[in-house]
C-alpha cells in the first residue's frame, strides 16, 4: 500500500476541512507521494499559500515536521471554490491537473444540516459534477475516492453497501437544472416538497451526489466512502486532536461546559462514532483497492460503509453521561457550571427541563452579567445550543444498521503490516479510552488550556460543585416540604373530623 503511494500525484478537495487535514497528514507522514495538489482559496484576505502554511504548522502535523522539514513544498495550492463553475479553476492549473494526477480524493462538502438547499446543491451535488467532468480528462488516473456519508440514504432503516437512487425522487442533473432555472430564493421555498422523508438538506444533496456518480462515472476508476459521525483521532498522529466544534463534538463540549444540562436522547440506541484518523486510513485503502481493480469489469462503483463493528458498538448514554464524567475531569477555565447531563426520553419533559435548567439561568447569568457591567452572552448561546439539538435530534432518536461486507473484505485484504500502519478497525476500539481522549483533545486542541489553567479550571469547579450540590440539596428539601405541606393539607380536609386525623393532629401538638 505504501509503494503504491510512492511517487504519485494527488489531488484533494476539502483539503482544509477536518478530514481532509487528516488525510493530507497521513499521506505526508505515511507515504511519499510527489505532490499533493489542494484545491484551496484564499479567504478573508488570507492567499492559499498563507492558508496551507498556517495549517501545517498547526499540532496535526508535528510529527510530519520532524520526518520531513520541507513538507511545504510537497503541497501544490490550486487556487479555486467548490461553488464555483469548474470548482473556478484556471485553464493553466487545469492543465496541470490534467496531465499529472493518478489519484483524486473528494471530501469537500457541506456538512451543515440546515443549509439552504441551493447551497448545498451546489457544494455537495454541483461541485462532484465539476470533479467528475475534470477527472475524466486525467490521463493518469488510477483511484477516484468520493467521500459520502453513511446516512446518506437515512430514509432507510437499514443501508447495504450499495446505490438507492429510487428513494431520492428526483435525479442530480434535474435538481441541478432546476436550481439554475429558479435561482436561490424558489429552490429553497421547494425544500420541504423535494426533501420527501429526507431530514435535511445534508443527507438529501449527498444522496444526490451518490445517484451522478452511479449515472456519470462511466469507466472511472472511482468508489465510494461512507463514513458515519467524524469525530476525534483515535491514536494517530496524536488522541483526541480535533479542530471544529461540529455535530456531536460540539454536544460533548456544552456538556462539559456545563451549559448543556438537559438533552432530548434515546439512552439506549447506538451511536455511530467513527475516529477522523480511522476515516483517513480507510479512504487511503480505497483507493488503493480501486486503483487494483481498475481493469475489472465492474458494473457500478463499490461503495464502503464505515461504522462502528456490532461487536464493538456504544450507545447514545453512554456518549452523553461521558461529557459530564470527563468534563470534570478535565475542566475548562471557561465551565459556567458544574457539568452534570439529564438524559430525556420524551420531548415534552425535555421542554420543560429546557425552560426550568437552560432558558431561566441563562437569563438570570446574564441579568448578572449586566450588572457587573459585562456585555450579555449566555441567552445567545442557549438559542444556538438549542438550535444545534434541534438539527440533531433526528440523529439521537433513531437506529441504523449497516452492512460492511466491502469494508470487511478490504480489512482482510490488507497484510499485518499494513493493517498495523493504516488502521480502521473498528471492533478494537477502546471507548472509554477514545471517549476520555475527545475531551482531553477538546480541552488542549480546542479551548487550548495548559496545565496551568488546569489548576484554575479544578478550583473553579469546587466552587461550582459546592454551589451545585447546596442548590440540589435546597430544592429537594423544598420540594419534599411542598409536598408534605399539600399532603396533609389534603388529609386534613377529607379527615377533619375523625378521630383519625384528631388523634395525629393531638401527636403533632
Amino acid at each position: 500500500m505504501q509503494s503504491f503511494y510512492e511517487n504519485k500525484r494527488v489531488f484533494i478537495t476539502g483539503g482544509s476541512g477536518f478530514l481532509g487535514r487528516v488525510i493530507v497528514e497521513n499521506l505526508l507522514r505515511k507515504t511519499e507521494v510527489k505532490c499533493i495538489y489542494m484545491l484551496i482559496r484564499a479567504k478573508h484576505g488570507t492567499t492559499s499559500e498563507e492558508r496551507i502554511k498556517k495549517i501545517l504548522s498547526g499540532p496535526l502535523f508535528d510529527k510530519v515536521r520532524e520526518l520531513k522539514p520541507q513538507l511545504h513544498t510537497l503541497i501544490t495550492p490550486i487556487n479555486g471554490d467548490c461553488i464555483q463553475p469548474n470548482l473556478g479553476i484556471s485553464p493553466e492549473d487545469r492543465e496541470v491537473l490534467k496531465t499529472n494526477v493518478d489519484i483524486v480524493i473528494h471530501s469537500a462538502a457541506t456538512i451543515r444540516f440546515n443549509e439552504p438547499l441551493y447551497n448545498a446543491l451546489i457544494l455537495n451535488v454541483g461541485a462532484i459534477k465539476s470533479v467528475l467532468a475534470l477527472a475524466k480528462e486525467m490521463a493518469q488516473l488510477k483511484a477516484f475516492v468520493h467521500v459520502s456519508t453513511a446516512y446518506s440514504n437515512c430514509i432507510l432503516p437499514h443501508i447495504e453497501e450499495k446505490f438507492y437512487p429510487e428513494i431520492i425522487g428526483i435525479t442530480a442533473n434535474k435538481a441541478l437544472k432546476m436550481a439554475e432555472y429558479l435561482g436561490p430564493e424558489l429552490t429553497n421555498n421547494l425544500a420541504k416538497d423535494l426533501l420527501g422523508n429526507f431530514p435535511n438538506t445534508y443527507t438529501f444533496t449527498k444522496a444526490l451526489a451518490e445517484e451522478l456518480i452511479l449515472s456519470e462515472a462511466g469507466t472511472l476508476p472511482i468508489c465510494i466512502f461512507r463514513p458515519a459521525i467524524i469525530t476525534s483521532t483515535y491514536a494517530e498522529p496524536t488522541p483526541g486532536w480535533v479542530d471544529n466544534y461540529a455535530g456531536v463534538t460540539g454536544c460533548l463540549y456544552a456538556i462539559a461546559q456545563g451549559m448543556l444540562r438537559v438533552v432530548y436522547i434515546h439512552s439506549n440506541k447506538p451511536t455511530l462514532l467513527v475516529p477522523v484518523d480511522f476515516c483517513a486510513n480507510t479512504i487511503l485503502a480505497c483507493g488503493y483497492k480501486t486503483a487494483q481493480q481498475e481493469k475489472i469489469e465492474k458494473s457500478e462503483p463499490v461503495i464502503y460503509n464505515f461504522v462502528p463493528d456490532e461487536s464493538n458498538s456504544i450507545i447514545w448514554g453512554t456518549v452523553a453521561d461521558a461529557g459530564a464524567h470527563y468534563g470534570r475531569k478535565y475542566p475548562f477555565s471557561n465551565i459556567v457550571w458544574y457539568p452534570f447531563i439529564l438524559k430525556v426520553q420524551t420531548q415534552r419533559l425535555a421542554t420543560i427541563l429546557v425552560f426550568l435548567l437552560h432558558i431561566i439561568p441563562s437569563y438570570m447569568q446574564d441579568m448578572l452579567l449586566r450588572l457587573r457591567g459585562e456585555k450579555t452572552r449566555m441567552v445567545l448561546l442557549n438559542q444556538k445550543q438549542e438550535q444545534l439539538l434541534q438539527v440533531l435530534n433526528y440523529f439521537k432518536t433513531n437506529a441504523w444498521t449497516h452492512g460492511t461486507t466491502n469494508t470487511k473484505n478490504l480489512w482482510q485484504s490488507l497484510t499485518p503490516a499494513e493493517q498495523s500502519n493504516f488502521n480502521f478497525n473498528m471492533s478494537g476500539v477502546c471507548w472509554k479510552q477514545y471517549l476520555n481522549d475527545i475531551l482531553f483533545g477538546l480541552q488542549r486542541y480546542l479551548v487550548r488550556e495548559d496545565d496551568e489553567t488546569m489548576l484554575k479550571a479544578k478550583k473553579r469547579l469546587r466552587k461550582l460543585q459546592f454551589i451545585h450540590r447546596s442548590l440540589v440539596a435546597l430544592t429537594v428539601t423544598g420540594l419534599t416540604l411542598f409536598v408534605f405541606i399539600v399532603t396533609f393539607y389534603c388529609l386534613e380536609q377529607r379527615y377533619l373530623n375523625t378521630n383519625y386525623f384528631s388523634t395525629i393532629k393531638i401527636f403533632a401538638k
